[in-house]
């Protein structure tokens, strides 16, 4: 089985993503959660996981 070269970034954007929720989390807990934080992170949340996708199957 071949070593995925890309899987640091992979573990970088990973990483960020989970920050980046829990900065917002804490920052826009409301009992209406999608009422209040809009729609920007959530794109911004699928463009992470998206590239996250891209990087890992270019590596293999």
């Amino acid at each position: 089985m071949r070593r995925n070269r890309n899987m640091p970034i992979v573990l970088l954007l990973g990483l960020f993503l989970v920050l980046f929720l829990v900065i917002l989390a804490i920052k826009h807990i409301k009992v209406y959660i999608v009422f209040s934080s809009g729609l920007g992170p959530f794109f911004l949340v699928a463009l992470i996981i998206l590239l996250m996708i891209v990087v890992f199957l270019k590596g293999l």
